[in-house]
């Protein structure tokens, strides 16, 4: 009796020499790791041994093949005028799988903050085509796909993902900016800060919205030794008092207007408020009439522009402060009282001094007064 062990047969890919005009390098590379990559070293390391590794390839129907893996050796190969390659063959059974091969090959190399965003661009695009593919199906929550994202290119966080793809993306709409504006040197910050291994925080920084930066916590107002404050709350509500000594950052001892010289009252920082100051310049008087108008803070101006030389009008001069004798304040007084009496009133006042005055003669001291009155004011 014969005993035989019968084995699976094995299906072995057995790479092919190519001549390397039938070759050429997959599309998306160049996009993905750029023209101009430095391959300097990959180089140095194959003149030294004389080796460079099997490639990957796929047919593209028209009689030549599409490197998905070895596309860099193949470039520095082509650069040492190599004739042919060795090729292991691959149908893809997607678009997709296509992709992560082309990929999957460069996970061993150095990359930049740049390469490593359009590495996760390109999985951004394979995720979304396979969750098209699920047909409905629950898939993972874009969050979590954004963190494994950004975990396959080497980019740590989904957040710190985020923010790198902002930068490429500042990146690229900057990249036809005029030489010379403040865009084209935008441009040239993010190449050269996107060029390092890591480092994203200082690209994101040319990037951030305004509005995504912390807002500024207002400062709490804190009354110093002898200002003059005004009490809001408590038992002093309404009055005026002078701060005396800071007590701690919450309170402070003070002397309210009214009460005795040395009484003093502890009061918290939430019951009293500054008292406004006067304006020290033309701008700020300005501001603050704009604010009393109800005009905002944006406006330049409150009034019309006026026209120059046009000379001035004495009734919009402000008046001018007479020193007045006693006698002249008392006769001045008497005037305005006088001038303040009805008619009627007057005549009743004159014909008490005066019984025999006429109503003309009444009128005529009338107009003297006022006329008086008009004389002392001005």
């Amino acid at each position: 009796m014969v005993m035989v062990t019968v084995q699976p047969s094995l299906e072995i890919s057995v790479p092919l020499l190519i001549s390397t005009e039938l070759l050429y390098v997959h599309p998306l590379n160049a996009s993905i790791y750029g023209e101009n990559e430095d391959l300097s070293g990959l180089e140095a390391a194959i003149q030294e041994t004389g080796w460079i590794k099997t490639l990957v390839a796929t047919p593209d129907g028209s009689g030549k093949y599409r490197i998905v893996s070895g596309n860099s050796c193949f470039k520095v190969g082509c650069k040492l005028r190599r004739k042919e390659f060795s090729v292991e063959l691959k149908i893809f059974d997607s678009p997709q799988e296509e992709l992560r091969a082309l990929l999957a090959g460069n996970v061993g190399r150095e990359k930049t903050i740049e390469q490593k965003v359009r590495e996760g661009l390109l999985w951004e695009e394979i995720e979304r085509e396979v969750a098209k593919s699920r047909q409905g199906r629950a898939g993972l929550g874009v969050g979590t796909t954004r963190d494994r994202i950004a975990t396959k290119v080497g980019l740590g966080s989904g957040v710190n993902y985020e923010h790198a793809v902002a930068a490429v993306k500042t990146l690229d709409e900057t990249a036809d900016a005029p030489i010379g504006s403040v865009r084209h040197q935008q441009h040239q910050q993010l190449k050269a800060l996107l060029s390092r291994t890591r480092g994203v925080d200082a690209a994101y920084k040319l990037v951030k919205p305004e509005s995504s930066s912390k807002p500024v916590q207002p400062q709490r107002w804190t009354p110093k030794e002898f200002e003059r404050v005004k009490i809001i709350a408590g038992a002093h509500k309404g009055s005026l008092a002078t701060v005396r000594v800071v007590t701690g950052a919450f309170s402070a001892i003070c002397h309210v207007d009214g009460t005795p010289d040395d009484k003093r009252h502890q009061i918290a920082f939430n019951q009293v408020e500054a008292l406004p100051t006067a304006p020290t310049s033309v701008t700020q008087e300005l501001n603050q009439k704009q604010k009393e108008m109800g005009l905002g803070s944006k406006r330049s101006q409150i009034l019309e522009d006026q026209g120059r030389n046009e000379g001035f009008n004495p009734a919009e001069q402000p008046t001018l402060m007479v020193t007045l004798t006693n006698d002249e304040i008392v006769v001045a007084e008497t005037v305005n009282a006088l001038l303040k009496l009805t008619t009627k009133q007057l005549h009743e006042v004159m014909c008490k001094v005066e019984p025999e005055l006429s109503t003309a003669q009444l009128e005529a001291i009338w107009k003297a007064l006022e006329k008086s009155l008009s004389h002392k004011a001005a």
